[in-house]
């Protein structure tokens, strides 16, 4: 198996997930938290990445770490499974952030542009 680094070396400049804007660089792949494309935060090189995502349901969330798979509704539940599942101390902090704002947008989202009356 190639090392994480090596592997970060061959595709950090050119891979199907990279997208230039305005001198900074993001990536669309499965398991970056911040869609920044740096070591860090890659989903594609690390062994250990976290995915957030919409479960399909209402405003239930999916987090995938490695292998494990949570499914939930409640911010605080979410949180709690989090602090207990995720090892990787430096992701804990922005995936809390990203299932904030994901269930923010879902129940947005769920709620619909109300129209005014004229």
């Amino acid at each position: 198996m190639v090392s994480a680094d090596v592997l970060w070396q061959c595709v950090k400049k050119q891979n199907a997930f990279l997208v230039k804007r305005s001198g900074v660089q993001f990536s669309k792949e499965k398991g970056n938290l911040k869609a920044l494309n740096t070591f860090k935060y890659s989903g594609l090189v690390n062994a250990n990445s976290v995915n957030i995502a919409p479960a399909g349901d209402a405003d239930d969330l999916k987090i995938t770490y490695n292998d494990l798979t949570l499914k939930g509704y409640d911010v605080k539940q979410m949180a709690r499974k989090i602090e207990k599942t995720i090892t990787r101390a430096d992701l804990k902090k922005d995936a809390l952030s990203k299932v904030t704002y994901t269930h923010k947008a879902l129940r947005a989202a769920k709620a619909g542009v109300k129209k005014s009356k004229n």
